[in-house]
């Protein structure tokens, strides 16, 4: 068969590694019942349907043609940006606090963009800052250290 549309079919394809992916590292942990959920169980769902979506993806990735079907260049810029600002809050969440691990986090992935505006990325941070502190910490009265190490009682 002849792959008529790029996007479509390596999209299918990429959610069908990852759901497989998830499915079988879930494996390592107790299933449980539907009734008695065990660690795996919602795991080993959430893949398997990914999967099953990669698959009719990927099918109509072979059936349909379109217009834009061609795949793009693979940008590795923004993804590293991404993917190093993810590192970067996980580093920083316990020693700095979640106000300073959000702002490095929103501020490194937002290099990723082609569109960056240092504005933009400041209004972000700070309403993002505000949304999770009010959900996360008066909301739901999580744990996480709001302030860096120095600044903590």
């Amino acid at each position: 068969m002849r792959i008529k549309s790029e996007k479509e079919f390596w999209s299918g394809v990429m959610f069908i590694v990852f759901g497989a992916a998830f499915a079988g590292l879930a494996q390592n942990y107790d299933m449980g019942t539907a009734q008695r959920m065990g660690p795996a169980f919602f795991p080993t769902i959430l893949g398997g349907l990914l999967a099953v979506l990669g698959v009719v993806i990927a099918m109509q990735g072979l059936a349909a043609e379109t217009m834009d079907g061609k795949l793009e260049k693979f940008h590795l810029g923004p993804i590293a940006w991404v993917l190093g600002a993810v590192i970067a809050f996980g580093l920083l969440l316990r020693p700095a606090g979640l106000v300073v691990a959000l702002v490095a986090l929103i501020g490194i992935s937002s290099l990723g963009s082609h569109e960056f505006k240092a504005r933009d990325t400041v209004l972000l941070a700070i309403g993002l800052c505000l949304l999770v502190l009010a959900v996360f910490i008066y909301g739901l009265g999580l744990t996480i250290p709001v302030l860096p190490v120095f600044m903590r009682d």
